[in-house]
């Protein structure tokens, strides 16, 4: 796959889990205003986390 291709795509990517962390952050705000914080919401706020710096890392390795 051609390098220009590839970086693309992943700013693609990059831009879909932003939108995913983002919602994930303020379901998670929204656990803890309510008084009701749970495990879940966290857990899949680290997650998009997690797989958001993956792929920015990947991108960063193609420059």
């Amino acid at each position: 796959m051609h390098p220009v291709a590839k970086r693309q795509r992943l700013e693609v990517l990059i831009g879909i889990l932003g939108f995913f962390t983002s919602m994930a952050f303020i379901a998670a705000v929204v656990e803890v205003a309510r008084g009701d914080p749970g495990i879940m919401p966290a857990l899949v706020l680290l997650g998009c986390l997690v797989l958001t710096g993956l792929a920015v890392l990947a991108r960063s390795r193609l420059r």
